[in-house]
C-alpha cells in the first residue's frame, strides 16, 4: 500500500513537471493565439532574466505586466539558456535583467547574448530594448550592468528606452536608463516601488515597440 502511494505521488509530480516545463516554453505564437490577438498586429516583447535567487525572475515578470497594460502587446518571460534564435527573431522588443555580479553582467548572461550575435547571427535591428538589474548593496553595480545591457542593444542596432516618472501634478516628466532593485540585508527582497518601476519599464517598451510596428 505504501508503495502504491509513493508510485502515485511520483506520477503527479512528474505531470506537474511536464506541464511546467510546457508552460516555460510557451512561444510567441501560442501565447498570442490563447490570447486572441494572432492577428499580425500583435506586439510581441521577450522579457529575458538570469535570476539565481529569485529576485531577478520577480522583476522579469513585473516587466511582463507592464507589457500587458499595452493593449495588443503580449510578453514571454523566459530565462536566458531557454532563450532560442526564433524567440528572438520574433519579438519586437526585448527587455534583458541580470543580476550585479561584482559590478558586472552576470557572466551566464554576457556569454549569451555574444552567442546571439556572433553565433545566432540575429538581426536585431530597429528592434525596441530595455534593462533591468538586481543587487545586493545600494551602489554595487546595478547601473552599470543595466548600461552594459543597454550598450549591447545600441551596437546591435536597437531602440532603447527606459520607463518614465511623473510628479503629482503632471508637470515634471523624466525618464530613467531602466529598473533596479536594492535586494540585499538593508532592502531585502523587490519591494513595490521597485516592482512599479519594472512594470513602466516594460510598459514604456510595449509602446514604443507598438509605434515602431503601426508605422
Amino acid at each position: 500500500m505504501r508503495y502504491n502511494q509513493l508510485g502515485k505521488r511520483m506520477i503527479v509530480l512528474t505531470v506537474l513537471a511536464m506541464f511546467a516545463h510546457g508552460a516555460a516554453s510557451q512561444s510567441f505564437a501560442e501565447d498570442s493565439a490563447s490570447s486572441g490577438t494572432a492577428d499580425g498586429k500583435t506586439v510581441r516583447v521577450l522579457v529575458v532574466y538570469h535570476s539565481l535567487s529569485g529576485n531577478t525572475e520577480r522583476m522579469a515578470n513585473g516587466v511582463a505586466d507592464g507589457v500587458k497594460r499595452v493593449a495588443g502587446a503580449v510578453a514571454i518571460v523566459k530565462k536566458i539558456e531557454a532563450v532560442k534564435k526564433e524567440d528572438l527573431e520574433a519579438a519586437d522588443g526585448i527587455v534583458l535583467g541580470s543580476p550585479a555580479y561584482f559590478a558586472n553582467i552576470a557572466g551566464k548572461m554576457k556569454l549569451a547574448i555574444d552567442d546571439w550575435n556572433w553565433k545566432l547571427k540575429v538581426d536585431f535591428t530597429d528592434k525596441v530594448g530595455g534593462a533591468f538589474a538586481t543587487g545586493g548593496g545600494q551602489t554595487g553595480g546595478k547601473e552599470h550592468v543595466v548600461v552594459s545591457l543597454l550598450l549591447f542593444m545600441l551596437n546591435n542596432r536597437m531602440i532603447v528606452a527606459g520607463p518614465l516618472y511623473e510628479d503629482e501634478e503632471g508637470k515634471d516628466i523624466w525618464g530613467e536608463l531602466g529598473a533596479s532593485a536594492m535586494t540585499g540585508p538593508l532592502d531585502p527582497g523587490v519591494g513595490p516601488h521597485e516592482l512599479d518601476a519594472a512594470r513602466r519599464l516594460g510598459e514604456r517598451v510595449a509602446k514604443i515597440a507598438k509605434k515602431m510596428k503601426s508605422k
